[in-house]
């Protein structure tokens, strides 16, 4: 059968404290003794302040428009980063004489930096609007003296950032507006060499010139037609002469016919002379004149007179007839001659025309060669004029882009010119301290009493450990008495039987005694001990710092 816990009464709780008030006193000493010596010893911080506040700008907002709360506190931002700078902090060093110790320890410059950094405390101060009215600067180091002259010269160093860093924000905004300015100029220009040399290449392309163009397109084709005609006109002509030349061409082969025909008579009729009765006659009289010589000749020898004059007979007659086919071939000849004449001239008159008509159809030919060309000129004309006006929506979509693009940059570059124009009057006004500036309202104080460390707080703070520590020991004794029977009430409680009687420890006197003297050898002993460990946790708090770090 399980029992409940027995819950402690106060007065047996006190008698346990009672019972362990040493092992609970002994520590509360050490501890608050070791820190106590360790605060004490620690140096003496001071700490100064001074308030600054952000004046508003002395021109109305209407001229120049004033900085928006989150513009200050950026650049109230950016002043914190160049007067907390190592470069801004390291000479003050050396001129306030700060951090001696450290220095003469031989601890790195940059670490002492990152000290005072941190003993510098910016706490902006912001109105019911959360519009930011004032800053306060603070500063803590050991002497009085170097705390406050920190704090005025970083209060000089926030004062003439702010000129400084508004003077160079402004010239910086400004010299980055002139530069997106000469780029946005720079764009225009190309923008407008663009549409003047789309303009130029398109010259007759251009939507203005369409009208232009649709009426010369309208004039090629009217030119074409008339051309056409012109043509047309001109092979009809030639047609026509070349009917004519045909006809010379048949009456040419005609005379030409007809003087054959003419030359056949003649020589017909120069034929029909062997059967002319002249010709008859002296043929008959050779051939009687050619047997009476054969009957002479049968008679009388050749050289007789009668032979003779018989032969010389025959050689006329022979002559005769000779003379007769000679006039006769004469005769045809003369009629071959005369129907050659006639016919060559009237040939040579139907030449003469077809030279003509000839010369016309060479000068129609050249007339058509020529409209030819004009046509073929007029035909790339109006191949020009058409790819002109195909050209021209191309034109007008290219000009309209470029249009946009070139107002749309306009647009830019006259909101940057009058970004320029504010930035100059941001530069002349924070040149002239006219913009918001930051000036000091409560200079730097000399501290009189230290702010840290709190030594009553921390050596308090000792004992509460002290304290602690001796609860932990004393709860290690007692809490394992709380599980066995040690009197009465306990006996009651886990037996659930009536107690009968009770019988006290029976000691003699000198065990008395040795008990006595025993409890005071051990709270002597650990009062010596206790005494012993200060000077150790003093060496151990002072090696690792700790409070150090809490109050620089």
């Amino acid at each position: 059968m399980s029992v409940d816990f027995r819950q402690r009464s106060a007065g047996e709780i006190i008698q346990m404290v009672k019972r362990r008030k040493w092992l609970i006193l002994l520590p509360i000493i050490t501890m608050t003794g070791a820190i106590g010596y360790v605060v004490n010893k620690l140096p003496s911080v001071y700490e100064s302040k001074t308030v600054l506040t952000v004046k508003a700008p002395t021109i109305s907002d209407k001229v120049v428009q004033s900085l928006s709360d989150s513009d200050v506190s950026q650049r109230i931002e950016n002043i914190n980063t160049r007067v907390l700078s190592r470069t801004s902090l390291e000479p003050m060093i050396a001129k306030y004489d700060l951090f001696k110790i450290e220095r003469n320890a031989g601890m790195p410059l940059e670490l002492i930096v990152d000290r005072m950094r941190r003993n510098i405390k910016v706490e902006l101060v912001r109105t019911d609007y959360d519009k930011i009215a004032s800053f306060q600067i603070s500063y803590r180091d050991r002497t009085p003296d170097s705390v406050r002259g920190v704090v005025a010269e970083l209060a000089s160093k926030y004062v003439s950032a702010q000129v400084s860093e508004s003077t160079e924000r402004a010239k910086d905004t400004q010299e980055f507006i002139d530069e997106q300015l000469a780029e946005k100029k720079k764009t225009l220009d190309d923008l407008a060499k663009q549409r003047l040399e789309i303009m130029m290449k398109n010259q007759d392309a251009l939507p203005e010139a369409a009208q232009g163009l649709v009426a010369q397109l309208n004039g090629l084709r009217q030119n074409e037609a008339n051309i056409g005609r012109d043509i047309q006109a001109f092979n009809s002509e030639k047609g026509r002469i070349n009917d004519s030349i045909g006809s010379l061409n048949s009456k040419i082969r005609l005379v030409e016919d007809l003087g054959q025909k003419d030359i056949e008579d003649a020589l017909n009729k120069g034929t029909d002379v062997r059967q002319s009765p002249a010709y008859a006659q002296l043929l008959q009289k050779r051939a009687e004149l050619e047997a009476k010589l054969k009957s002479l000749r049968a008679e009388y020898r050749d050289k007789m007179p009668i032979v003779v004059d018989t032969k010389e007979q025959i050689r006329t007659v022979n002559s005769a007839l000779k003379e007769l086919e000679l006039s006769a071939k004469t005769s045809v000849e003369n009629a071959k001659e005369s129907s050659d004449r006639k016919a060559e001239i009237q040939k040579r008159g139907f030449e003469i025309e077809k030279q003509k008509l000839v010369g016309e159809i060479s000068n129609i030919e050249t007339q058509i060669a020529l409209k030819q060309q004009q046509l073929q000129q007029n035909s790339a004309q109006i191949a020009l004029v058409e790819a002109k006006l195909n050209a021209v929506p191309n034109v007008k979509v290219m000009l309209e882009s470029v249009e946009s693009q070139y107002q749309s940059a306009k647009s830019n570059f006259d909101d940057l010119d009058k970004k320029r124009n504010d930035a100059s009057l941001q530069v002349n006004r924070e040149s002239n301290a006219q913009g918001e500036t930051i000036s000091v309202i409560d200079p730097a104080n000399l501290p009189k009493s230290p702010v840290a460390p709190k030594r009553e707080l921390l050596t308090a703070f000792g004992a509460a450990l002290g304290l602690g520590l001796g609860l932990f020991l004393a709860a290690l004794f007692e809490v394992p008495r709380l599980f066995k029977i040690q009197n009465i009430e306990d006996a009651k409680h886990y037996t659930g039987l009536p107690l009968l009687a009770a019988v006290p420890p029976l000691l003699t006197h000198n065990e008395i005694s040795w008990n006595k003297r025993s409890y005071w050898l051990k709270v002597l002993a650990g009062l010596t001990a206790a005494i012993g460990l200060i000077p150790i946790i003093i060496m151990v708090v002072q090696a690792t710092r700790v409070f150090e770090g809490l109050v620089s």
